[in-house]
């Protein structure tokens, strides 16, 4: 919006006015006066004096005269009072210009008098008073504001009863000419202090205002028409029916039904029929398991009888699932119903389709948040990534009360709104507030006044609705709809609702709130409460209401009839773009990673060059001049080359990448760079998305906020919609993805058993023991490993194709890699197989630089792959296997300290491996490593021998719980050796490491010599050798 002229000029004035106070003085709202929103302000409230000084305080006459005349002037208000008593001004303009008394006292005010106070003070608080509590005892107020809204009073402004019928000329909407104050009282209170409670003052943005003021204060806003009330109560019949239906045949089976809270899901249909009349095509739901069922039938139009028949127990065949566990040797979990999720294609009434996906989600409240946000972020960026077809893609967020206010990734969720690459257009927020958390009243739950109000800190408007008025609640909801397709930003709708039974359908809730279910136990459904409503306005007939209810209960019968013959599967895979792709039980096949030299060297060339007169730091210079010079030397490259090399030929052959995290472009070790900032503007210049060798994929790197549960939950979402892109989320130290513990739980490891919901994400989190204490050393692999799913005592099929097949029935792959080439392929490996897993790398923090962690080019061309074990590396001890005595194998860069030590100490007896992959654990491999050793002492089965497992971690940490029991299994299924494996590392600990640095020395030093020279102790006396590590059984 340009400023105009005049205001303009008394900014300018105004900041002439100032300029001369000592910097320590000046305020901000001085000191950004002609470029921030208080510009707005003062122009605003200079409008209103200009028009008539008088209806101002005397102070705003001496101030705007002083800068008026050049003088030195400091306004009278700063900061938040300037802002309200600007927006006073503003729309008093808008609402009540030309307002004048007809007969007797006004009482006077800052910006125009008592009554445009009054006025003010129901458009910002008439929330407080408004009926929104369908048992009408509104506790949260006692508990909360037990003072009331003393503003609300016409006294408070200065009336007194003998005003009440005197006339005033206000123009608001549905207000005439010379309207007694009663009656402007009486449509105030209509307006803002009925059926919804508005709050939006507290938004910056006065468009924004005006906007929603203009349509809230609408004479019409809440639908009054025959048609569209009986439109809204065939919804609440269908959605009430189901909830009653499954209460008369299943009383006692946990539903959670959305019993008493009905209106939330009337409402959010009637949110997406409005959205799609606007321009939406697909629709992403996130919600918890409250009302869910009724959402999968009423809103996203799954099958009536696929539903009874989950409850009837026939949607799936046992025996099928069975043979598929013998047969393909993987289990298929499945999920309880209300945690399910599905997508289908509606057709509206007006003809339109959109496509409606529910996600599925676990019983962790609020989890399901970012997952959807990711889902409809990749839906816009395949949709063309425009501002356009970001509002064809309409997130939509379910909340319960007592999870909005005490869910802390609540607000990780809404800091995304606005992040680039995070941003989704505007989330509408749903929250079902059944004045209850499990057994928690709300005066226990939050510190606030409303469940809503972390949205006031991100300039949400907010909606709160009585869940007994459905008319109401549409209204709120389609104007929902309406701001997000307007404004491109979130909204959240309060559905003030109960609970009717207790936290799922076989509790008792009287033990913990007595009084309030005796309530409830008297209070009519919301059924019908609208159904007499509609009876006693003459909008419809008793027998009309009855008809309609009883065909959809007819509907329901004929349903439940048919689920008896229902014919379903027991692993139906809901899925879009991923035809084509095998589930764990169904063939697979897995492509060439390797590239082409010539090409790889093209883009290395791309990869150094920044455009011309582009200034690069003099460090990124250099860096990029190294690097060049070693990819064209071939022989020589190092981690960066390697993950560029593999994302930038994923490119080349249509693959999105798109990486996020902290400190993604530059890498947390500054080693990666992939967006270079020029030195003296400021500009970006992303080297991979500039590879000029014809067409090509789009590469993102962007840093993301820090949270680690939020962004990941997000990449994940993101991962589903379509598995030919490479997703990464790197966490800034491995250990920070422990505050996403409950995504990596309850989402990424088990959600394809649980859902058959494959994902390719790639978890990067860097691991390593360099002395930097307990918080930067370890990213928990142990933990990884535990998840995994395999079986130590599964026996092995040592064949051809076996470790495909493996990691095809695995939950994820858990990988500490040692080589820039295998880096190289095991990215490429998750796009080039018609199958997707997670991949969880253990990543380097200190190999980015060390002079032997290199690949050359020869080991990325075709014919290469990735090695899930690499092979002793020695020529020469490779070479006479029968000379070697001690066999070490270990993961990650405990390998270069061990190299270089046995380097030093000229030992040629030892033979070092590296596990690369270790889970799945590659027990072919392993296998082939027995077989080549043979003159290694195994141990007497009772104590080890000279197979020894290296770790850095402490004992009760790190690898070697996992792979443990799998040497053993593969050394006996292989071997049909009794295998003892000797354990060389740090002694179990409760810190991952210590925070001393000497300590940290002497116990990596400990534990390498352990490892390479071991200990006298044939007599066995020596069970520990040294106090700075682990038993070494």
């Amino acid at each position: 919006m340009a400023v105009p002229s005049w205001g303009a000029k008394v900014a300018r004035r105004a900041v002439r006015a100032v300029a001369g106070a000592p910097p320590s003085r000046r305020l901000f709202y001085t000191d950004s006066i002609a470029a921030g929103p208080n510009a707005m302000y003062l122009e605003s409230l200079y409008a209103q004096w200009k028009a008539n000084p008088s209806a101002m305080e005397p102070k705003w006459t001496e101030y705007f005269e002083a800068v008026e005349a050049g003088k030195s002037a400091k306004p009278p208000m700063s900061g938040s009072a300037l802002r309200s008593a600007a927006t006073d001004a503003t729309l008093t303009r808008m609402a009540s210009t030309g307002l004048t008394v007809g007969a007797g006292h006004v009482p006077g005010g800052a910006t125009g008098g008592g009554l445009q106070n009054l006025i003010r003070a129901y458009q910002k608080r008439g929330h407080e008073s408004a009926d929104l509590d369908p048992l009408g005892l509104h506790e949260w107020r006692q508990w909360f504001s037990a003072s009331g809204v003393p503003e609300l009073d016409p006294k408070y402004h200065g009336f007194t009863d003998a005003d009440l019928d005197k006339p005033f000329d206000v123009k608001l909407p549905g207000i005439t000419a010379g309207a007694t104050l009663r009656e402007i009282m009486s449509s105030l209170q209509k307006t803002y202090s009925n059926k919804v409670g508005f709050e939006y003052f507290h938004i910056q943005d006065l468009k924004k205002v005006e906007w929603l003021r203009s349509r809230i204060e609408d004479p019409g806003f809440i639908p009054t028409s025959r048609e569209k009330l009986l439109s809204i109560y065939k919804s609440l019949a269908s959605v009430d029916t189901f909830e009653s239906f499954l209460g008369t045949k299943y009383k006692t089976t946990k539903r959670f039904g959305v019993d008493g809270g009905e209106a939330a899901i009337v409402g959010i249909n009637a949110a997406i029929a409005r959205a799609v009349e606007l321009g939406v095509t697909d629709v992403v739901i996130g919600m918890p398991h409250r009302g869910r069922l009724n959402m999968l039938t009423n809103v996203v139009a799954k099958p009536l009888t696929q539903m009874f028949a989950e409850f009837k127990g026939t949607h799936y065949d046992f025996d099928e699932l069975m043979d598929v566990m013998e047969s393909a040797d993987w289990a298929f979990a499945g999920d309880v119903k209300y945690h399910l999720g599905t997508s289908n294609v509606r057709t509206f009434a007006n003809g339109r389709t959109a496509t409606v996906t529910l996600e599925a989600n676990p019983s962790h409240l609020e989890t399901v948040n970012t997952v959807t946000l990711g889902r409809a972020r990749a839906k816009q960026y395949y949709g063309g990534n425009t501002e356009e077809n970001q509002k064809k893609v309409m997130p939509v967020l379910f909340h319960g009360d007592a999870s909005f206010a005490g869910q802390g990734v609540c607000y990780e969720t809404l800091q995304l709104a606005h992040v680039q690459e995070f941003g989704v257009g505007g989330t509408i927020h749903v929250i079902v507030n059944n004045q209850i958390g499990f057994t928690t009243d709300p005066v226990d739950d939050r510190s606030t006044l409303y469940c809503s109000d972390l949205g006031k800190a991100f300039n949400l408007p907010i909606f709160h609705c009585n869940g007994d008025d459905p008319a109401a609640v549409v209204a709120a909801f389609e104007l929902a709809a309406e701001w997000r397709q307007a404004w491109g930003t979130d909204v959240i709708i309060d559905v003030v609702c109960y609970r009717r039974f207790g936290h799922n359908e076989s509790l008792n809730p009287d033990y913990t709130q007595p009084v309030l279910y005796k309530r409830i136990a008297h209070h009519p459904r919301a059924e019908q409460v609208m159904y007499s409503k509609l009876i006693d306005s003459d909008i419809a007939a008793k027998r009309q209401l009855d008809d309609i209810k009883e065909s959809v209960w007819k509907h329901h019968e004929d349903c439940f009839s048919e689920a008896d013959t229902y014919k379903g599967s027991s692993m139906v895979w809901v899925a879009t773009k991923w035809e084509g792709f095998a589930k764990p039980n169904e063939a697979s096949q897995g492509y060439p990673t390797g590239v082409d030299i010539e090409v790889l060297k093209k883009i290395g060339a791309k990869l150094c060059e920044a455009p011309a007169g582009f200034s690069l730091h003099s460090g990124l210079r250099r860096q990029l001049k190294k690097k060049k010079e070693d990819i064209d030397a071939g022989d020589a490259l190092d981690w960066a080359a390697a993950e560029a090399l593999a994302w930038g030929a994923l490119l080349l052959e249509g693959n999105h990448v798109r990486i996020t995290g902290q400190d993604v472009q530059s890498g947390t070790f500054a080693h990666r760079h992939c967006v270079a900032k020029d030195q003296k503007t400021g500009d970006t210049h992303c080297f991979l998305n500039n590879l000029d060798m014809g067409p090509q994929a789009n590469f993102i790197a962007r840093n993301s906020i820090l949270a680690e549960y939020a962004v990941l939950g997000f990449e994940l979402g993101y991962s589903f919609e379509n598995p030919h892109a490479l997703l990464i989320w790197e966490a800034q130290f491995g250990d920070f993805a422990n505050t996403a513990q409950v995504m990596i739980d309850q989402f990424i490891s088990a959600g394809e058993s649980k859902w058959l919901q494959q994902s390719g994400l790639v978890m990067l989190l860097p691991h390593g023991y360099e002395g930097q204490g307990a918080e930067h050393s370890s990213c928990r692999i142990e933990r990884f490993l535990q998840l995994s799913d395999d079986d130590p005592d599964d026996i092995p099929e040592f064949e051809k194709d076996f470790g495909r097949s493996q990691i095809q029935k695995a939950n994820w792959q858990v990988c500490n890699i040692t080589t820039p080439a295998n880096l190289f392929h095991v990215f490429r490996r998750q796009i080039h197989r018609d199958f997707r897993k997670p991949l969880v790398i253990a990543s380097t923090k200190s190999l980015f630089r060390h002079k032997l962690c290199k690949s050359p080019l020869s080991d990325f061309a075709p014919g290469s792959r990735f090695q899930r074990l690499l092979t002793e590396r020695d020529a020469e001890i490779a070479a006479s296997p029968e000379k070697v005595d001690r066999l070490i194998f270990c993961s990650g860069k405990i390998y270069y300290e061990l190299l270089e030590k046995r380097e030093e100490l000229g030992l040629k007896n030892v033979a070092i491996v590296t596990l690369e992959q270790i889970a799945p654990f590659p027990f072919d491999r392993v296998k082939e490593e027995f077989e080549k050793y043979k003159n290694v002492d195994i141990g007497d089965g009772l104590h080890p021998g000279n197979v020894i497992w290296c770790q850095e971690e402490p004992k009760n940490m790190g690898p070697w719980g996992y792979v443990s029991p799998r040497f053993v299994t593969c050394a006996r299924e292989g071997m049909n050796y009794d295998l003892v494996m000797r354990y060389v590392g740090r002694r179990a600990a409760a810190s991952p490491a210590t925070g001393y640095a000497k300590v940290h020395a002497a116990e990596q030093g400990a534990l390498v010599q352990a490892a390479l020279l071991g200990y006298d102790d044939m007599d066995w006396q020596q069970q520990r050798p040294s106090k700075l590590l682990g038993h070494q059984t």
